[in-house]
């Protein structure tokens, strides 16, 4: 009785890790151009990952998620490139773009005698906009546009373009600019250089940039939360709701700061460095530049 228990143990492991792999395909290697079509249930969330090219988004008019991945080869063969799609007991599904026998949980995006520069993959979605997305690619564009719940976008290298979504948005490029347009819920966006350019419905957000303008405006605000606008180089361009109440940290290394709303001034006057209670007071606006001017605007 004592070997039947771990035997048990060790035969349910094995059964759950060749489901496991089960899960995992690679397809797709001898297509031109592939596609995948599935259900992800709402709320559930759909992964796109490529090791190099650009990732389009759009609405699909069903329930159907359809991915369209285009093989573009100035070198090697078809065959090089393939796709690994897995599925969760919950609903998840995540497909992502790989080269020979690499998993997406590897390193993918190693030199083999420096052919992988010549291979890249375009990648068109259809999703529905129940659906969460989480998209990246190593190098290359990124547009989601009237798609998916909360949208979570990442790039090595390219400009981000995220239009009327539903949820929260979270992006981040090593180098591109970024557009977010009448989302409806939090923002947050990072890129190592690049201008960020924000409309949204209802705020919070918060924006960095390495090098680069930053203009957002928020026709309201969800909840009094603390925000945050950073860049080293660049003018920062704040529109606010009227109404807005909060504590000003602005500072500059070299600009001026403009202000719509009265500001009451804290401490000593410092044309660099200002904090100020704006109306009645409450969350954090922490804002600053290395080298550029200030700007907060009522809506």
């Amino acid at each position: 009785m004592r070997s039947t228990l771990p035997t048990l143990l060790l035969a349910l492991t094995l059964t759950g890790a060749v489901s496991a792999v089960a899960n995992a395909q690679i397809v797709g290697r001898n297509e031109t151009v592939y596609t995948w079509r599935g259900t992800v249930p709402t709320g559930r969330q759909f992964t796109v990952r490529n090791f190099n090219g650009p990732i389009d988004v759009r609405a699909a008019t069903g329930n159907t998620v359809e991915l369209r991945a285009e093989k573009r080869l100035r070198g090697g063969s078809v065959t090089d490139v393939g796709f690994e799609v897995r599925t969760s007991s919950s609903g998840d599904v995540s497909i992502c773009s790989t080269q020979d026998d690499d998993s997406c949980d590897g390193d993918h995006h190693r030199d083999r005698d420096g052919w992988h520069r010549d291979v890249s993959v375009s990648m068109t979605v259809l999703l529905p906009r129940g659906v969460r997305l989480k998209v990246a690619t190593g190098n290359g564009a990124l547009s989601v546009e009237r798609a998916g719940g909360d949208v979570e976008a990442s790039t090595g290298n390219g400009r981000v373009s995220v239009v009327e979504t539903e949820g929260a948005v979270n992006v981040s490029t090593g180098n591109g600019e970024v557009t977010v347009r009448n989302a409806k819920a939090r923002v947050h966006v990072s890129t190592g250089n690049g201008d960020v350019d924000v409309v949204t419905a209802q705020g919070p957000v918060e924006v960095s940039s390495g090098n680069g303008d930053i203009d957002v405006r928020m026709s309201a605000l969800r909840s009094p939360e603390d925000m945050e606008f950073n860049t080293g180089h660049g003018d920062v361009k704040l529109t606010l709701p009227a109404n807005y109440n909060g504590e000003l940290d602005a500072s500059t290394g070299n600009g001026s700061i403009r202000s719509d709303f009265d500001l009451k001034v804290k401490g000593q006057l410092n044309p660099r460095h200002i904090r100020a209670t704006i109306g009645q007071g409450g969350a954090t606006l922490r804002m600053s530049t290395g080298n550029g001017e200030f700007e907060i605007r009522k809506g």
